[in-house]
């Protein structure tokens, strides 16, 4: 650091120039470049979620559809028809119609393999065919519409009755046997217990009884009009339609690849590059595959392929019903930034070739500086050992190196005029001295309180001005001060005026205050009074109020007792009417018993047992009858005596609602008592409350009162302080000083203030 100080300017100025060239064009560089990679970098990263993105929206769009066409193909009545025709003429074949079916329809099917959905009807003259060429062209023109690897109808017991392409799964069990495993077969058994309209799906999967040809099958039970299931509707996607779906917007350069994962790490879709990776493998323990199998998405930097090169995955998780996957995009990273390191390359040769130029143009530069500068650096050295005869050159130039030496020329005429003013300027020092003399002294006078020091003798031109101001100040200074002096003495005797009116205010106000406690520890002995009667009329009120409801529930006991004795009553009215019939039944009985010992005299000695027992019947009701009337004339009294039961209840019942009337009468006027008492203690509170703050004022007012007398005697304190500070001032020639009024004004002293207030106060 020590050497680069002791550099000459005409080699630190081009290193200089270089070294912030240099530096700028690398720092501009570097962070274009920086921008650029990473603007190049978050367009790959948008290309691949977008493409991503595209080929998600596709194979859920794929997949969606198939499902709605399902669900609603599956309610039409036209394949309810099928899968009962296909059902019922598989029935009618007269051969074997397994073999009598692949016979026609696969082995002698004059159209290649792959397109054996061309064949109408075989024109075998079965029923089989007949159905086939109504309901095939409708089978066949929805598989093409919507994409479908094959579709299928399968009976309630899992029997294929139709395909449209004929593969070797036709006519095959898949209710039962190895068929039964198969994504079909699943398909199927699902269906069974699936609901009208609900669609069941198996996913991607080596599908051997198809030719081997990975797929996904869906399907949707079909039911009679008695909701029982007749069969099942099924479509195979294949899984080079999910591929193509998801490649719909990716660039055919062999850099990339997508495959689905699921939640199992299962490739459920083959690989575009490597032929290795078919549906169905475990993929390895990659990143993505990781991300792909807990569901999680996102983009992973420096990644591994499942074939273990370097790329940028990208994890896309779908949301598809009847399927767990994740869409997994695999980019070559050196050819996705292949755009980044031709931007690298460029950006250093670039680099390179900018330092190079910025030296050669810097260097150039700074010798065009440095010229001048050590030229000017010789006439600075000459004009500072006072050389002024030195020539200046470069005036004419048109940078600021010309303004300088103008600028340096200017100087030198300059030092030439401040030589000739600097004699001039010591005269005029000589002359300033003596008038600051003169002003020293006029000042020192001034301080020790001489007001009357005025300058008699004349300065020059130039401070003459000084000294009539002076002199005029004075005369000011001394003016404000008589007035100062007899400010002093007024203000001293209204003092003393203010300090009696004062201590006879707080005299007064003592006495006031006095008074208003006396009067507010009346109030509130009443106020303390009167509230313990409303407490007392309140109590009073609540014991009215319990009697009243004891009364009251009294009066129901009375009015339930006149309800039993009334029931009584009637309780013996019906005995009376039981003891009639019973005399009724005894005179009955005694007419029967006198009837009987007519009829056994009359029978003789035949009837005399008989006329013994109507004898003692007849004896028995007479005991009856006459215990008939003993309980009637008991019944009777007993009547009498309830009635008159009732009675005295009644009366005793209208004695309670009488009392109760009277006690709520009396409780409603000791209500409005306790009211009234109560109103009475909250406005005498109210009264006492003033009082108090009235109170707490006027102690207040006596507590300025005293201030105010005190505050009087500070004042009249300063008016003497005043005056003694006055007294020290000259304000004539004679010396004489202000002492005779002051005097007279401090003779007043604190001992005057004898009133008791302000002696508290101190």
């Amino acid at each position: 650091m020590s050497k680069a100080r002791k550099l000459s300017l005409k080699l630190k100025l081009p290193l200089i120039m270089v070294a912030l060239t240099a530096t700028f064009l690398v720092t501009v560089s570097f962070l274009v470049y920086s921008m650029a990679e990473k603007s190049i970098r978050e367009f790959v990263y948008s290309a691949k979620e977008t493409a991503a993105k595209s080929g998600a929206q596709a194979l859920t769009f794929m997949v969606d559809s198939a499902r709605k066409d399902l669900s609603v193909t599956g309610t039409q009545p036209t394949v309810f028809r099928a899968i009962n025709n296909f059902d019922r003429v598989y029935g009618m074949i007269e051969e074997e119609p397994v073999g009598f079916l692949l016979r026609h329809y696969v082995e002698e099917n004059p159209h290649a393999v792959n397109e054996r959905e061309k064949l109408v009807d075989p024109g075998d003259g079965s029923y089989y065919s007949q159905s086939h060429a109504t309901y095939h062209p409708t089978f066949l023109q929805s598989l093409q519409i919507n994409g479908y690897e094959d579709l299928y109808l399968l009976n309630a017991s899992g029997q294929l009755m139709y395909s449209v392409k004929k593969r070797p799964d036709f006519i095959q069990q898949f209710g039962s046997g190895a068929n039964a495993e198969t994504g079909l077969g699943q398909v199927y058994a699902a269906a069974l217990n699936a609901t009208v309209g609900e669609v069941v799906t198996s996913d991607f999967a080596s599908y051997a009884p198809g030719g081997g040809q990975a797929g996904a099958f869906l399907g949707t039970p079909i039911f009679n009009k008695k909701k029982e299931i007749i069969g099942v509707l099924a479509v195979q996607l294949s899984s080079q339609s999910a591929v193509t779906a998801m490649t719909s917007n990716l660039d055919a350069n062999g850099s990339q690849d997508v495959f689905l994962v699921d939640q199992n790490g299962i490739a459920r879709s083959p690989s575009l590059l490597s032929e290795s990776l078919v549906v169905g493998d475990a993929l390895p323990e990659t990143t993505q595959v990781t991300a792909a199998k807990a569901g999680d998405g996102g983009l992973f930097e420096d990644a591994r392929s499942v074939t273990g090169e370097n790329v940028i995955a990208l994890v896309k998780p779908l949301k598809i019903d009847g399927f767990n996957w994740s869409m997994v995009l695999e980019t070559d990273a050196t050819a996705a930034f292949a755009k980044v390191n031709e931007i690298r390359l460029v950006a250093v040769l670039m680099i390179g070739a900018s330092v190079v130029i910025a030296i050669l143009v810097s260097f150039v530069a700074a010798r065009s500086v440095t010229r001048p500068i050590l030229a000017l650096r010789e006439v600075t050295n000459a004009l500072a050992s006072e050389n002024y005869s030195v020539d200046i050159t470069g005036r004419n130039r048109g940078d600021e190196l010309g303004d300088l030496a103008s600028s340096l020329a200017t100087f030198r005429d300059k030092l030439v005029i401040a030589d000739e003013a600097a004699e001039r300027e010591e005269e005029a020092a000589r002359k300033t001295a003596a008038v600051v003399q003169k002003m020293s002294d006029a000042l020192a006078e001034l301080q020790r309180g001489n007001l009357a020091c005025d300058i008699s003798e004349p300065f020059d031109s130039h401070y003459e001005t000084l000294r009539e101001n002076f002199n005029q100040s004075l005369a000011i200074l001394r003016g404000s001060m008589t007035e100062v002096v007899e400010a002093a003495h007024n203000v001293n005797r209204f003092s003393e005026e203010q300090r009696g009116s004062a201590a006879e205010m707080a005299h007064r106000t003592e006495t006031q205050a006095g008074t208003l406690e006396e009067t507010a520890g009346a109030l509130k002995d009443l106020t303390v009074g009167i509230r313990a009667t409303a407490d007392n009329a309140g109590r009073v009120d609540d014991t009215m109020r319990g009697t009243r409801s004891e009364a009251e529930q009294s009066n129901h006991i009375v009015t339930s007792a006149v309800e039993a004795m009334d029931q009584i009553q009637e309780a013996s009215q019906q005995i009376s009417q039981i003891i009639n019939m019973i005399d009724d039944i005894a005179f009955q009985t005694n007419l029967l018993a006198l009837n009987a010992g007519v009829e056994a005299a009359r029978a003789g000695e035949a009837g005399a047992g008989f006329a013994v027992v109507a004898a003692e019947v007849r004896a028995l009701a007479m005991r009856a009858s006459k215990a008939a009337g003993e309980i009637k004339d008991l019944t009777t009294a007993s009547e009498e005596h309830v009635a008159n039961g009732v009675a005295m209840v009644g009366r005793a019942g209208a004695a309670l609602t009488s009392i109760i009337e009277k006690v709520g009468d009396v409780s409603g006027l000791i209500t409005e008592i306790a009211d009234g008492v109560q109103k009475q203690s909250s406005g005498l509170q109210n009264i006492n409350d003033a009082m108090n703050r009235l109170d707490s004022t006027t102690q207040q007012n006596a507590a300025m009162s005293e201030e105010a007398a005190a505050a009087s005697q500070l004042l009249q304190n300063e008016a003497q302080s005043l005056t003694g500070v006055v007294s020290r001032f000259q304000l004539d020639g004679g010396g004489g000083q202000i002492s005779a009024s002051a005097h007279e004004a401090a003779d007043v002293t604190a001992d005057d203030w004898t009133t008791p207030g302000l002696a508290q106060s101190a």
